[in-house]
Protein backbone atom coordinates (compact mmCIF):
# COMPACT_ATOMS: atom_id res chain seq x y z
CA UNK A 1 0.00 0.00 0.00
CA UNK A 2 2.71 2.44 0.94
CA UNK A 3 4.58 1.51 -2.84
CA UNK A 4 1.24 1.86 -4.40
CA UNK A 5 0.92 5.41 -2.45
CA UNK A 6 3.81 6.37 -3.41
CA UNK A 7 3.78 6.10 -7.18
CA UNK A 8 0.63 8.07 -6.84
CA UNK A 9 2.82 11.30 -5.09
CA UNK A 10 5.47 10.88 -7.75
CA UNK A 11 2.22 11.00 -10.65
CA UNK A 12 1.04 13.80 -9.09
CA UNK A 13 3.80 15.70 -8.00
CA UNK A 14 5.05 15.23 -11.67
CA UNK A 15 1.85 16.51 -12.98
CA UNK A 16 2.10 20.07 -10.72
CA UNK A 17 5.62 20.42 -11.62
CA UNK A 18 3.90 20.16 -15.55
CA UNK A 19 1.24 22.56 -14.92
CA UNK A 20 4.21 24.99 -12.96
CA UNK A 21 6.46 24.74 -15.92
CA UNK A 22 3.89 24.56 -18.72
CA UNK A 23 2.68 28.18 -17.31
CA UNK A 24 5.92 29.19 -17.22
CA UNK A 25 6.67 28.16 -20.57
CA UNK A 26 3.71 30.30 -21.44
CA UNK A 27 4.76 33.32 -19.13
CA UNK A 28 7.89 33.93 -21.53
CA UNK A 29 6.14 33.22 -24.56
CA UNK A 30 4.60 36.43 -23.41
CA UNK A 31 7.65 38.15 -23.63
CA UNK A 32 7.80 37.49 -27.26
CA UNK A 33 5.69 39.90 -29.32
CA UNK A 34 5.62 39.40 -32.94
CA UNK A 35 4.01 43.19 -33.30
CA UNK A 36 6.33 45.73 -33.80
CA UNK A 37 5.96 49.65 -33.29
CA UNK A 38 5.91 51.41 -36.54
CA UNK A 39 8.59 53.67 -37.05
CA UNK A 40 7.46 58.03 -37.33
CA UNK A 41 8.43 58.08 -41.40
CA UNK A 42 11.54 60.79 -41.96
CA UNK A 43 10.33 63.72 -43.05
CA UNK A 44 6.50 62.36 -43.88
CA UNK A 45 4.56 64.51 -46.60
CA UNK A 46 1.87 64.67 -44.22
CA UNK A 47 -1.49 64.34 -45.78
CA UNK A 48 -4.20 66.95 -45.53
CA UNK A 49 -6.81 65.79 -43.27
CA UNK A 50 -9.69 67.21 -45.14
CA UNK A 51 -13.53 67.51 -44.05
CA UNK A 52 -15.50 70.15 -41.90
CA UNK A 53 -14.99 68.85 -38.72
CA UNK A 54 -13.99 66.00 -36.85
CA UNK A 55 -15.71 65.13 -33.43
CA UNK A 56 -14.01 63.20 -30.29
CA UNK A 57 -16.00 61.60 -27.18
CA UNK A 58 -13.71 61.77 -24.36
CA UNK A 59 -14.39 59.60 -21.29
CA UNK A 60 -12.83 61.38 -18.17
CA UNK A 61 -14.50 59.58 -15.67
CA UNK A 62 -11.77 56.31 -15.68
CA UNK A 63 -8.64 54.89 -16.93
CA UNK A 64 -7.72 52.28 -19.28
CA UNK A 65 -6.74 49.79 -16.68
CA UNK A 66 -10.06 50.21 -14.97
CA UNK A 67 -11.17 47.34 -16.57
CA UNK A 68 -9.04 45.27 -15.05
CA UNK A 69 -8.37 46.31 -11.76
CA UNK A 70 -11.40 48.68 -10.97
CA UNK A 71 -9.20 51.72 -10.28
CA UNK A 72 -10.41 54.90 -12.00
CA UNK A 73 -7.28 57.20 -11.27
CA UNK A 74 -9.37 60.84 -11.30
CA UNK A 75 -8.19 63.70 -11.96
CA UNK A 76 -10.13 66.79 -10.41
CA UNK A 77 -11.51 69.09 -12.69
CA UNK A 78 -11.25 66.85 -15.86
CA UNK A 79 -14.76 66.17 -16.98
CA UNK A 80 -16.33 64.54 -20.18
CA UNK A 81 -15.90 66.14 -22.95
CA UNK A 82 -17.02 66.40 -26.86
CA UNK A 83 -14.15 67.85 -28.60
CA UNK A 84 -14.16 69.83 -32.13
CA UNK A 85 -11.38 69.56 -34.42
CA UNK A 86 -11.93 71.96 -37.43
CA UNK A 87 -10.98 70.98 -40.27
CA UNK A 88 -9.55 70.58 -42.86
CA UNK A 89 -5.77 70.12 -40.79
CA UNK A 90 -2.68 70.85 -42.69
CA UNK A 91 0.93 72.14 -41.51
CA UNK A 92 -0.01 70.79 -37.67
CA UNK A 93 -2.36 74.14 -37.51
CA UNK A 94 -5.77 73.71 -36.18
CA UNK A 95 -8.27 74.56 -33.91
CA UNK A 96 -9.98 72.78 -31.17
CA UNK A 97 -12.85 73.88 -28.98
CA UNK A 98 -15.07 71.33 -26.62
CA UNK A 99 -18.05 71.29 -24.38
CA UNK A 100 -18.76 68.91 -21.34
CA UNK A 101 -20.71 66.04 -22.37
CA UNK A 102 -21.26 63.22 -20.07
CA UNK A 103 -20.45 59.92 -21.89
CA UNK A 104 -19.02 56.94 -21.32
CA UNK A 105 -16.01 54.52 -22.67
CA UNK A 106 -18.33 51.37 -21.63
CA UNK A 107 -19.68 50.60 -25.30
CA UNK A 108 -18.28 49.82 -28.54
CA UNK A 109 -17.37 52.95 -30.39
CA UNK A 110 -20.74 54.36 -31.40
CA UNK A 111 -22.29 57.00 -29.17
CA UNK A 112 -22.00 59.64 -31.63
CA UNK A 113 -24.80 60.57 -34.33
CA UNK A 114 -23.81 63.56 -36.44
CA UNK A 115 -26.78 65.27 -38.72
CA UNK A 116 -27.03 65.44 -42.51
CA UNK A 117 -26.10 69.35 -42.30
CA UNK A 118 -23.72 68.70 -40.08
CA UNK A 119 -25.24 71.29 -37.78
CA UNK A 120 -26.00 68.83 -34.69
CA UNK A 121 -24.39 66.31 -33.07
CA UNK A 122 -26.20 63.45 -30.90
CA UNK A 123 -24.43 61.68 -27.94
CA UNK A 124 -25.80 58.59 -25.86
CA UNK A 125 -24.58 58.78 -22.29
CA UNK A 126 -24.29 55.24 -21.64
CA UNK A 127 -23.46 55.44 -17.66
CA UNK A 128 -23.07 58.70 -15.73
CA UNK A 129 -20.62 60.35 -13.65
CA UNK A 130 -19.85 58.59 -10.37
CA UNK A 131 -20.14 60.55 -7.30
CA UNK A 132 -17.12 62.62 -6.25
CA UNK A 133 -15.75 60.23 -3.38
CA UNK A 134 -15.93 57.32 -5.29
CA UNK A 135 -11.90 56.50 -6.75
CA UNK A 136 -12.55 52.58 -7.45
CA UNK A 137 -14.88 49.87 -7.73
CA UNK A 138 -14.44 46.05 -7.36
CA UNK A 139 -16.05 45.69 -10.97
CA UNK A 140 -16.33 48.26 -13.42
CA UNK A 141 -20.00 47.22 -14.29
CA UNK A 142 -20.61 48.89 -10.81
CA UNK A 143 -20.42 52.35 -12.48
CA UNK A 144 -23.77 54.10 -12.13
CA UNK A 145 -26.21 53.91 -14.91
CA UNK A 146 -26.80 56.54 -17.41
CA UNK A 147 -30.02 57.74 -19.09
CA UNK A 148 -29.28 60.95 -21.46
CA UNK A 149 -28.98 61.33 -25.15
CA UNK A 150 -27.50 64.90 -25.30
CA UNK A 151 -28.04 67.22 -28.10
CA UNK A 152 -25.05 69.43 -29.28
CA UNK A 153 -24.83 72.54 -31.63
CA UNK A 154 -21.30 72.19 -33.52
CA UNK A 155 -22.08 74.66 -36.34
CA UNK A 156 -21.18 77.88 -34.24
CA UNK A 157 -17.67 78.83 -33.49
CA UNK A 158 -18.37 77.73 -29.63
CA UNK A 159 -19.81 74.57 -29.10
CA UNK A 160 -23.01 74.53 -26.85
CA UNK A 161 -25.16 71.62 -25.46
CA UNK A 162 -29.15 72.81 -26.44
CA UNK A 163 -30.94 69.72 -25.22
CA UNK A 164 -30.57 66.61 -23.23
CA UNK A 165 -33.13 63.83 -22.74
CA UNK A 166 -33.68 61.06 -20.58
CA UNK A 167 -34.50 57.94 -22.75
CA UNK A 168 -33.81 55.20 -21.01
CA UNK A 169 -31.33 52.92 -18.75
CA UNK A 170 -27.91 52.96 -20.04
CA UNK A 171 -28.11 53.93 -24.17
CA UNK A 172 -25.22 52.65 -25.39
CA UNK A 173 -24.89 52.94 -29.53
CA UNK A 174 -26.97 55.58 -31.47
CA UNK A 175 -27.23 56.08 -35.12
CA UNK A 176 -29.09 58.53 -37.52
CA UNK A 177 -30.83 57.53 -40.92
CA UNK A 178 -29.67 58.98 -44.08
CA UNK A 179 -32.35 61.42 -44.26
CA UNK A 180 -31.44 62.74 -40.64
CA UNK A 181 -35.68 62.04 -39.74
CA UNK A 182 -35.20 59.03 -37.33
CA UNK A 183 -32.20 58.21 -34.28
CA UNK A 184 -32.14 54.42 -33.14
CA UNK A 185 -30.76 53.80 -30.12
CA UNK A 186 -30.22 51.17 -27.81
CA UNK A 187 -31.10 51.17 -24.43
CA UNK A 188 -30.80 48.14 -21.39
CA UNK A 189 -34.25 47.45 -20.81
CA UNK A 190 -36.15 44.16 -21.34
CA UNK A 191 -39.11 44.67 -23.67
CA UNK A 192 -37.86 48.00 -24.95
CA UNK A 193 -34.72 47.31 -26.05
CA UNK A 194 -34.72 49.54 -28.60
CA UNK A 195 -35.59 53.55 -29.12
CA UNK A 196 -36.66 55.25 -32.12
CA UNK A 197 -36.93 59.31 -32.03
CA UNK A 198 -38.13 61.41 -34.99
CA UNK A 199 -36.54 64.59 -36.12
CA UNK A 200 -38.09 67.69 -37.46
CA UNK A 201 -36.68 69.51 -40.72
CA UNK A 202 -33.98 71.81 -37.53
CA UNK A 203 -33.16 68.50 -36.35
CA UNK A 204 -35.33 68.85 -33.06
CA UNK A 205 -36.17 65.84 -30.97
CA UNK A 206 -39.39 64.01 -31.18
CA UNK A 207 -41.59 61.80 -28.95
CA UNK A 208 -39.58 58.87 -28.60
CA UNK A 209 -41.17 55.24 -29.16
CA UNK A 210 -39.49 52.18 -28.16
CA UNK A 211 -39.52 48.67 -29.58
CA UNK A 212 -39.25 45.07 -28.04
CA UNK A 213 -36.41 43.00 -29.97
CA UNK A 214 -35.82 39.42 -30.20
CA UNK A 215 -33.77 36.72 -30.65
CA UNK A 216 -34.42 33.83 -33.14
CA UNK A 217 -36.43 32.14 -30.50
CA UNK A 218 -38.31 34.65 -29.48
CA UNK A 219 -36.79 35.94 -26.65
CA UNK A 220 -35.40 38.64 -25.54
CA UNK A 221 -32.16 40.01 -26.20
CA UNK A 222 -29.61 42.72 -25.92
CA UNK A 223 -28.94 45.49 -28.65
CA UNK A 224 -25.27 46.10 -28.90
CA UNK A 225 -24.80 47.75 -32.03
CA UNK A 226 -27.37 49.53 -34.59
CA UNK A 227 -26.48 50.41 -38.57
CA UNK A 228 -28.36 52.51 -40.66
CA UNK A 229 -28.33 50.98 -44.61
CA UNK A 230 -27.57 53.70 -47.10
CA UNK A 231 -31.37 53.41 -48.47
CA UNK A 232 -32.46 54.19 -45.18
CA UNK A 233 -34.84 51.27 -45.81
CA UNK A 234 -33.11 49.23 -43.40
CA UNK A 235 -31.25 48.56 -39.96
CA UNK A 236 -28.70 46.12 -38.96
CA UNK A 237 -29.06 45.07 -35.31
CA UNK A 238 -26.25 43.31 -33.44
CA UNK A 239 -27.50 40.58 -30.85
CA UNK A 240 -26.14 39.78 -27.50
CA UNK A 241 -22.59 40.24 -29.52
CA UNK A 242 -22.81 36.88 -31.29
CA UNK A 243 -25.35 37.16 -34.09
CA UNK A 244 -27.04 40.14 -36.62
CA UNK A 245 -30.23 40.69 -37.30
CA UNK A 246 -31.74 43.25 -39.72
CA UNK A 247 -34.87 45.05 -39.76
CA UNK A 248 -36.96 46.95 -42.45
CA UNK A 249 -38.26 50.46 -41.28
CA UNK A 250 -41.13 52.32 -42.19
CA UNK A 251 -41.82 55.61 -41.33
CA UNK A 252 -44.20 58.19 -41.82
CA UNK A 253 -44.42 61.55 -40.13
CA UNK A 254 -44.38 63.13 -37.90
CA UNK A 255 -44.55 59.43 -35.53
CA UNK A 256 -45.49 56.01 -37.43
CA UNK A 257 -42.93 53.88 -37.03
CA UNK A 258 -42.85 49.96 -37.37
CA UNK A 259 -40.04 47.76 -37.53
CA UNK A 260 -40.23 43.87 -39.23
CA UNK A 261 -37.96 41.38 -39.12
CA UNK A 262 -35.60 41.15 -42.58
CA UNK A 263 -34.54 37.63 -42.77
CA UNK A 264 -33.42 35.45 -39.94
CA UNK A 265 -30.85 36.99 -37.49
CA UNK A 266 -27.34 35.58 -38.54
CA UNK A 267 -25.06 33.86 -35.84
CA UNK A 268 -21.72 35.45 -36.90
CA UNK A 269 -19.15 35.36 -34.49
CA UNK A 270 -17.96 34.59 -30.47
CA UNK A 271 -17.82 38.58 -29.41
CA UNK A 272 -18.83 41.08 -31.75
CA UNK A 273 -18.47 44.93 -31.84
CA UNK A 274 -20.62 47.20 -33.86
CA UNK A 275 -20.87 46.89 -37.36
CA UNK A 276 -21.42 49.29 -40.53
CA UNK A 277 -22.08 48.78 -43.99
CA UNK A 278 -20.50 49.57 -47.43
CA UNK A 279 -21.44 52.80 -48.76
CA UNK A 280 -23.60 51.43 -51.72
CA UNK A 281 -24.97 49.18 -49.11
CA UNK A 282 -23.70 46.03 -50.23
CA UNK A 283 -22.12 44.58 -47.46
CA UNK A 284 -22.08 45.19 -43.91
CA UNK A 285 -18.93 44.38 -42.19
CA UNK A 286 -18.71 44.09 -38.19
CA UNK A 287 -15.32 42.94 -36.08
CA UNK A 288 -15.01 39.75 -33.49
CA UNK A 289 -13.22 40.26 -30.53
CA UNK A 290 -13.84 36.84 -29.70
CA UNK A 291 -13.45 37.53 -25.75
CA UNK A 292 -15.93 34.65 -25.26
CA UNK A 293 -13.23 32.03 -26.64
CA UNK A 294 -13.09 30.80 -22.96
CA UNK A 295 -16.74 30.70 -21.88
CA UNK A 296 -17.67 32.35 -18.59
CA UNK A 297 -14.06 32.27 -17.49
CA UNK A 298 -13.28 36.02 -16.99
CA UNK A 299 -10.18 36.38 -17.03
CA UNK A 300 -8.72 34.11 -19.47
CA UNK A 301 -11.16 35.57 -21.77
CA UNK A 302 -8.52 39.13 -21.74
CA UNK A 303 -5.51 37.40 -20.59
CA UNK A 304 -5.57 34.34 -23.58
CA UNK A 305 -8.06 35.73 -26.22
CA UNK A 306 -6.64 34.48 -29.82
CA UNK A 307 -6.62 37.16 -32.41
CA UNK A 308 -9.90 38.58 -33.92
CA UNK A 309 -11.63 38.77 -37.18
CA UNK A 310 -13.47 40.95 -39.39
CA UNK A 311 -16.55 40.00 -41.09
CA UNK A 312 -18.26 40.28 -44.42
CA UNK A 313 -21.97 39.99 -45.08
CA UNK A 314 -23.38 40.32 -48.33
CA UNK A 315 -26.61 41.87 -48.04
CA UNK A 316 -27.61 43.34 -51.86
CA UNK A 317 -28.39 39.84 -52.89
CA UNK A 318 -30.85 39.51 -49.67
CA UNK A 319 -32.33 42.62 -51.43
CA UNK A 320 -32.68 41.59 -54.71
CA UNK A 321 -34.08 38.30 -54.18
CA UNK A 322 -35.47 38.48 -50.83
CA UNK A 323 -33.60 35.94 -49.91
CA UNK A 324 -31.74 35.77 -46.60
CA UNK A 325 -28.41 37.63 -45.86
CA UNK A 326 -25.18 35.58 -46.27
CA UNK A 327 -21.49 35.81 -44.59
CA UNK A 328 -18.83 35.68 -47.28
CA UNK A 329 -15.78 36.57 -45.95
CA UNK A 330 -13.87 36.24 -42.38
CA UNK A 331 -9.62 37.95 -42.43
CA UNK A 332 -7.68 37.70 -39.32
CA UNK A 333 -6.85 40.42 -37.51
CA UNK A 334 -4.89 41.46 -34.35
CA UNK A 335 -6.00 40.96 -30.42
CA UNK A 336 -8.87 43.14 -30.00
CA UNK A 337 -10.35 45.00 -32.54
CA UNK A 338 -12.88 46.77 -31.22
CA UNK A 339 -13.29 49.69 -34.05
CA UNK A 340 -12.78 49.71 -37.42
CA UNK A 341 -12.71 52.62 -40.46
CA UNK A 342 -14.04 52.06 -43.85
CA UNK A 343 -12.36 54.25 -46.60
CA UNK A 344 -14.46 56.65 -48.56
CA UNK A 345 -14.28 54.23 -51.60
CA UNK A 346 -15.22 51.28 -49.56
CA UNK A 347 -11.76 49.08 -50.71
CA UNK A 348 -9.71 49.70 -47.48
CA UNK A 349 -10.60 48.20 -43.49
CA UNK A 350 -8.49 49.10 -40.88
CA UNK A 351 -9.22 48.01 -37.40
CA UNK A 352 -8.31 49.68 -34.07
CA UNK A 353 -6.57 46.76 -32.07
CA UNK A 354 -6.84 47.16 -28.33
CA UNK A 355 -4.49 44.38 -27.82
CA UNK A 356 -4.18 43.93 -24.24
CA UNK A 357 -3.64 47.00 -23.39
CA UNK A 358 -6.15 47.16 -20.84
CA UNK A 359 -4.04 44.86 -18.60
CA UNK A 360 -2.82 47.04 -15.19
CA UNK A 361 0.73 47.91 -14.37
CA UNK A 362 1.32 45.67 -11.68
CA UNK A 363 0.97 42.60 -14.00
CA UNK A 364 4.43 41.37 -15.12
CA UNK A 365 4.75 41.52 -18.82
CA UNK A 366 1.93 40.08 -20.89
CA UNK A 367 2.21 39.63 -24.96
CA UNK A 368 -0.02 42.50 -26.16
CA UNK A 369 -0.02 44.75 -22.80
CA UNK A 370 2.92 47.16 -24.18
CA UNK A 371 1.04 48.99 -27.20
CA UNK A 372 -1.92 48.51 -29.40
CA UNK A 373 -1.97 47.89 -33.70
CA UNK A 374 -3.69 48.72 -36.78
CA UNK A 375 -4.44 46.21 -39.33
CA UNK A 376 -5.13 47.06 -42.53
CA UNK A 377 -7.12 45.63 -45.28
CA UNK A 378 -8.18 45.46 -48.59
CA UNK A 379 -11.66 44.91 -49.44
CA UNK A 380 -13.50 43.47 -53.04
CA UNK A 381 -16.08 45.94 -53.66
CA UNK A 382 -17.65 43.16 -55.83
CA UNK A 383 -17.35 39.98 -53.95
CA UNK A 384 -17.14 41.09 -50.34
CA UNK A 385 -13.59 39.29 -49.94
CA UNK A 386 -11.45 40.88 -47.04
CA UNK A 387 -7.52 40.41 -47.29
CA UNK A 388 -5.54 40.92 -44.25
CA UNK A 389 -2.18 42.84 -45.74
CA UNK A 390 -0.39 44.29 -42.69
CA UNK A 391 -0.40 45.19 -38.77
CA UNK A 392 1.31 48.31 -37.50
CA UNK A 393 2.06 48.70 -33.44
CA UNK A 394 2.11 51.98 -31.55
CA UNK A 395 2.27 53.13 -28.01
CA UNK A 396 -1.23 54.43 -26.58
CA UNK A 397 -3.57 52.33 -24.63
CA UNK A 398 -7.11 51.18 -25.23
CA UNK A 399 -7.75 52.94 -28.90
CA UNK A 400 -11.16 51.93 -29.76
CA UNK A 401 -12.55 53.92 -33.22
CA UNK A 402 -10.42 55.27 -36.34
CA UNK A 403 -11.91 57.62 -39.13
CA UNK A 404 -10.65 58.28 -42.00
CA UNK A 405 -10.71 61.92 -44.12
CA UNK A 406 -13.06 62.31 -46.39
CA UNK A 407 -10.86 61.17 -49.35
CA UNK A 408 -9.46 58.21 -47.86
CA UNK A 409 -6.01 59.68 -47.82
CA UNK A 410 -5.42 60.46 -43.98
CA UNK A 411 -6.42 58.37 -40.90
CA UNK A 412 -7.59 59.77 -37.29
CA UNK A 413 -6.84 57.25 -34.63
CA UNK A 414 -7.82 57.91 -30.95
CA UNK A 415 -5.38 56.91 -28.10
CA UNK A 416 -7.43 56.89 -24.59
CA UNK A 417 -4.85 57.13 -22.43
CA UNK A 418 -0.79 56.38 -22.48
CA UNK A 419 0.67 54.16 -19.54
CA UNK A 420 1.40 57.14 -16.86
CA UNK A 421 0.10 57.92 -13.77
CA UNK A 422 -2.79 60.07 -13.44
CA UNK A 423 -3.07 61.09 -17.50
CA UNK A 424 -5.30 64.22 -17.83
CA UNK A 425 -5.28 63.75 -21.67
CA UNK A 426 -5.78 61.10 -24.61
CA UNK A 427 -4.51 61.69 -27.95
CA UNK A 428 -5.71 61.78 -32.10
CA UNK A 429 -2.73 60.41 -33.93
CA UNK A 430 -2.96 61.01 -37.64
CA UNK A 431 -1.71 58.28 -40.12
CA UNK A 432 -1.07 58.69 -44.04
CA UNK A 433 -2.66 56.10 -46.37
CA UNK A 434 -0.54 55.15 -49.25
CA UNK A 435 -2.24 54.16 -52.03
CA UNK A 436 -1.27 51.88 -54.81
CA UNK A 437 -1.14 48.43 -55.51
CA UNK A 438 0.01 47.63 -52.34
CA UNK A 439 -1.70 49.97 -50.02
CA UNK A 440 0.10 50.92 -46.28
CA UNK A 441 0.07 53.13 -43.30
CA UNK A 442 2.69 55.61 -42.33
CA UNK A 443 2.75 56.98 -38.85
CA UNK A 444 3.64 60.94 -39.46
CA UNK A 445 4.01 61.51 -35.66
CA UNK A 446 1.45 64.26 -35.46
CA UNK A 447 -1.07 64.52 -33.11
CA UNK A 448 -3.76 66.19 -31.51
CA UNK A 449 -4.61 65.88 -27.26
CA UNK A 450 -7.79 65.99 -26.16
CA UNK A 451 -9.23 65.22 -22.83
CA UNK A 452 -8.41 62.01 -21.73
CA UNK A 453 -10.11 59.23 -22.96
CA UNK A 454 -11.19 59.43 -26.36
CA UNK A 455 -12.88 56.60 -27.63
CA UNK A 456 -15.27 57.75 -30.01
CA UNK A 457 -14.91 59.60 -33.68
CA UNK A 458 -17.47 60.97 -36.07
CA UNK A 459 -16.34 63.06 -38.90
CA UNK A 460 -18.37 66.04 -40.59
CA UNK A 461 -17.65 66.30 -44.31
CA UNK A 462 -16.97 69.32 -46.58
CA UNK A 463 -20.33 68.77 -48.14
CA UNK A 464 -22.48 68.72 -45.35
Amino acid sequence: MKRFKSKWSKRIGWGILGIVLGVIFYGLLQLIDPVAIAPIAQNPLTSPFSGQKLLVASDADMVATAYADGVLDRVPGVEDALSVIDLPLSNGNYTLNQVQVSNSVMSWPQIIATSPDGSKAYVVEVRSRPPDDVEAYDNIEEMPPGSLLTVVDVAQPQTVVTETLAIGRNPEQIAISPEGNLLAIDIDEVGRELVMIPLDSEGNLGEPQSFAITDAAGQPTQVNSISWHPSGRFLALNLNNRSVAFYEVSFNAPSNITLTPYGEPIEVGNWLSAGNFTSDGRFYLIPDLKWRTWGNIRQLNYLMNPKGEMISIRFEGAIASGGQPEIVSRAEVGLGPEGFALSPDDSLVVTVNLRRTYLPNFLPAWRGKSHSSLSLLRLNPDSGQLTTLEEYGFEGLLPEDAVFDEVGQSLAVLIYNYREPSPRTGAVEFWNVIAGSEPRLERTGFKIEVTRGPHTAALISSSS
